[in-house]
């Protein structure tokens, strides 16, 4: 049996998007992608046929604007069982974020996203603490963007892998997902902190297969805390990044773990029974 879990997905109707994310989504994508996004956005029935179509059983749903509050993710996955639900806050100009947040995982957020660069927020910023203690107490895994970015306004020294370090080790029993893997800048940095922290997962969004072949020639040693994500819709087609990664020179359990396996650990999935997969192939959370 063989899954694909994709880690960062970006959803949401257009007017809630960064025209420069529409812009570079419009640049890198399919005719496919170009479809669903140029409607509404990545939203609704066309963004779950889109994944049916790519081959993914799952997708974490990430916000994709700058407002101080985005939980308009968990809109795209109710009653979904495809779609995992990511919200983001920039605490300090909201109102009560720790009841906002407690709120939204009662309506089924499964995670949080922490936007550094485009928030001008470091991930050690006091303010986020309170989040971090909740998702910790809740078992819910931080997302926190570490790596280069195009859009305007964007402050990368924000993004730097120490000031995860810190949270890291503040918050021993919390799963934190380094998004993009620090490419750009940090890519050795992100993987010695994955090696060194064991609460720290390195996903590998927004990075072609061959760049994770180059910058991470000991990934074997982090193999149970590697997922992969696309980025979509700025992103190549998902099935195509998914098949080029099954091509690198990793082990076939390297490769299975960061496609399915550690996401299935991360977010406590159900893998249903071999009966399930013959009496039903299109299972949102199966595909033999």
């Amino acid at each position: 049996m063989s899954m694909l879990i994709d880690c960062h997905v970006h959803v949401g109707p257009r007017r809630r998007w960064l025209p420069a994310g529409l812009e570079l989504a419009a640049t890198l994508a399919d005719d496919a992608t170009r479809h669903v996004v140029e409607g509404d956005g990545p939203t609704g029935e066309g963004l779950l046929a889109y994944l049916e179509n790519e081959g993914v059983d799952v997708a974490v749903a990430i916000p994709s604007g700058q407002e101080p509050v985005q939980e308009y993710a968990l809109d795209e996955g109710e009653g979904t069982g495809r779609l995992l639900p990511f919200v983001q806050y920039d605490p300090r100009s909201v109102p009560e974020p720790g009841r906002r947040f407690a709120d939204a995982i009662a309506r089924g957020a499964r995670g949080l996203k922490v936007h550094p660069c485009s928030h001008q927020l470091p991930a050690n910023d006091r303010s986020l603490y309170p989040l971090f203690a909740i998702a910790e107490e809740r078992g819910l895994p931080v997302t926190i963007h570490v790596g280069s970015s195009v859009f305007p306004g964007a402050k990368m020294r924000y993004c730097d892998p120490l000031l995860v370090d810190e949270v890291a080790a503040d918050f021993p029993e919390l799963r934190i997902l380094c998004a993009h893997a620090g490419r750009g800048f940090w890519t050795r940095q992100v993987f010695e902190l994955t090696r060194m922290r064991p609460n720290v997962w390195m996903e590998l969004s927004g990075m072609p297969a061959t760049r994770i072949v180059q910058e991470f020639p000991e990934l074997e040693r982090v193999k149970d805390r590697v997922l992969f994500g696309s980025d979509w819709p700025s992103s190549p087609p998902i099935s195509r990044l998914a098949a080029q990664f099954r091509q690198m020179p990793f082990s076939e359990e390297l490769i299975e773990n960061a496609l399915w396996r550690n996401a299935v650990r991360l977010f406590d999935l159900p893998i249903p029974s071999v009966s399930a997969m013959v009496a039903d192939t299109h299972h949102p959370i199966l595909r033999s």
